[in-house]
């Protein structure tokens, strides 16, 4: 696959009873960073999809979590909810996912906006503080 390009579009799984891959998404916040970056909004929640399948591939999110929590100078987790993993991850950990996804800059910028948005609108929906996604890298990873 060719940078930039994204493979064909990644169906959610709720039809074989598997969680929606952008479940922890909000849809106004894909589209706000689609309009804002000058992307179609499919082909943005088609890059979150590739991202969330991605991580599922190595070696699943609970044992990716696990292994992070292991060997990261802090415990990357902000948040553990039904739905996912709110995380802050180091840049070098992005910057691998965005080698494995074949990404652009402009995409990987998608989906460091999205997910940094996300994180702290659900961060304030919880009630707690923005604080630990300032200067940060955040990461949401759907649950299996």
């Amino acid at each position: 696959m060719t940078p930039g390009r994204l493979p064909p579009a990644v169906t959610d799984a709720t039809e074989s009873g598997e969680r929606d891959l952008l479940v922890p998404f909000d849809d106004d916040i894909l589209t706000a960073v689609a309009e804002r970056t000058g992307t179609e909004p499919t082909r943005l929640r088609n890059l979150l999809r590739h991202h969330q399948a991605s991580a599922r591939d190595l070696p699943g999110i609970d044992n990716l979590v696990y292994e992070w929590r292991k060997y990261l100078p802090y415990d990357p987790v902000v948040a553990r909810t039904e739905e996912a993993f709110h995380c802050v991850v180091l840049p070098e950990v992005w910057g691998d996912f965005a080698d494995v996804l074949e990404v652009d800059d402009e995409d990987f910028e998608r989906l460091l906006a999205v997910h940094d948005r996300q994180a702290r609108r659900a961060a304030a929906a919880r009630g707690e503080s923005t604080e630990p996604f300032d200067g940060a890298a955040p990461m949401i990873l759907t649950r299996e």
